[in-house]
């Protein structure tokens, strides 16, 4: 090979230069200098109201802590945290009805003595509220105008929760007797298919385990047998109710699959027995080349005595899409949902409305005071659905949101209803957030209702 000078110098411009510039003109290349996936000056911390021995927010060095009969080594630490929600209402329904307009509250507060990673025990009161009825004052109508006192000091929430072989871990001193049962024992929230057919706080004992099922990356099942503090369909407490379901979760290569079966045992004078059905599917489709986040659920219910408010016989579809517009930060999702006879949830919280809060803005119940949705929230012999569109500002601190919705019956036994309403919600510091939710509806044979809420809402 020649040595000349020159011819080297040429070689090295003819394969070098091209290179470089390739590399310069495209805007795609990584950089060569790592870049941290979050700027941790930015963010601000918020520890609990109260914190105990070792903080939510520590880091560093694990203390040492101590041993309790089984060979578990405990590091107890207790915080209370919790929010705190005022709000004023108006409701106007533009047909029967009286105009509402109140100032309501709603506290919630909870303290969690975290004894390791999986074992804790956490209580919890809402001393504003009770039986769904809230503490406000009442500005309209007038003859309820005043003050209307729900303080109270019953507990909300009380339970322990823990995995068998952590607790005892002298059971299984090799890890080779698959003891890893999860469990939880008290009075808490048990939420099945997303809140469609159990969305309700009560004394039970859950019990869970992961298993392997073939064609399944992780299946998990549950086991939960409520005692006490049962609310049936109708948002009210049924004192001789028992609560019995099975459920099963099952993650596929490309879906989320739940399945539950629910038997609630009751009384003829409180509603009597029923079973429920429910199954759903979570996943991402593809419709004319863009993806969309989908869910699709079934649920059904069975009334072993005749229909009542308590409990009735019907079925729920349900189904909702909702995806991320390119090169945005915001969301658009619509929902549809279609119900024959009366579906009845098995088990409903009294502030929790009806089944269909999940359909939208102009279903959902507030969950502070006597503010109506829009379209209501019980699905019986209805179908419907809403579209929206949530915008996202100021990198994500506001938020706003726009929804149209109708729902008619099923067989045109009943007037149909349309309305259009919105949100905003915008973060006023790290702590605090203020939110208004608004509303028009127009039902057939009837007047232009409306509604109106704004509420501030801080997290401690």
């Amino acid at each position: 090979m020649s040595r000349n000078p020159a011819f080297l110098l040429i070689f090295i411009l003819l394969f070098t230069v091209p290179v470089v510039a390739q590399e310069e003109e495209s805007p795609s290349r990584l950089p060569d200098h790592p870049i941290p996936l979050l700027d941790e000056s930015l963010i601000e911390p918020h520890p609990p109201l109260i914190e105990i021995g070792p903080g939510l927010l520590s880091t560093g060095r694990l203390e040492r802590g101590f041993d309790v009969p089984g060979g578990a080594v405990w590091r107890p630490s207790f915080w209370v945290y919790g929010n705190l929600r005022s709000g004023v209402n108006l409701v106007d329904p533009g047909g029967s009805g009286d105009r509402i307009v109140e100032w309501a509250q709603r506290l919630d507060i909870f303290g969690n003595l975290q004894l390791n990673g999986t074992e804790r025990i956490l209580i919890g009161m809402q001393p504003l509220h009770q039986r769904g009825s809230f503490s406000r004052y009442v500005f309209e109508p007038e003859s309820e105008e005043g003050w209307v006192d729900e303080t109270n000091t019953r507990l909300t929430t009380f339970f322990f929760e823990g995995e068998l072989s952590e607790l005892i871990p002298a059971l299984d001193p090799d890890g080779t007797r698959k003891l890893d049962y999860g469990f939880s024992v008290g009075r808490w929230k048990v939420d099945l298919q997303d809140g469609l057919l159990v969305n309700d706080m009560m004394d039970a004992v859950g019990i869970t385990r992961f298993v392997a099922v073939p064609g399944t990356a992780t299946t998990r099942m549950t086991l939960i047998a409520g005692w006490d503090e049962v609310s049936r369909d109708n948002n009210l407490l049924s004192e001789g109710s028992r609560y019995l379901s099975f459920s099963a979760e099952a993650d596929t290569y490309q879906s989320t699959i739940d399945l539950d079966l629910v038997h609630v045992e009751a009384p003829v004078e409180e509603g009597g027995s029923g079973w429920f059905l429910g199954w759903g599917s979570s996943q991402r489709l593809k419709f004319g080349g863009e993806s969309y986040n989908t869910t699709f659920r079934i649920c059904s219910s069975f009334a072993d005595e005749e229909d009542n408010a308590a409990v009735s016989t019907g079925t729920l579809f349900f189904a909702e899409a909702s995806k991320t517009p390119i090169g945005t930060s915001d969301m658009t999702y619509a929902t549809f949902f279609l119900g024959i006879d009366e579906f009845a949830s098995a088990a409903r919280g009294e502030t929790n409305g009806g089944p269909l809060g999940k359909a939208g803005l102009l279903f959902a119940a507030a969950g502070l005071g006597r503010y109506r949705p829009a379209l209501g929230n019980r699905a019986d012999d209805s179908y419907g659905g809403s579209y929206g569109y949530q915008w996202s500002f100021d990198r994500g601190t506001t938020n706003l949101v726009f929804e149209i919705g109708a729902r008619s019956a099923l067989e045109g036994d009943g007037p149909a209803t349309g309305a259009v309403g919105g949100r905003y919600q915008k973060k006023l510091n790290g702590r605090t957030m203020f939110q208004m939710d608004t509303y028009v509806k127009k039902e057939e044979s009837a007047d232009i209702g409306h509604g109106l809420r704004a509420e501030i809402l801080v997290r401690f």
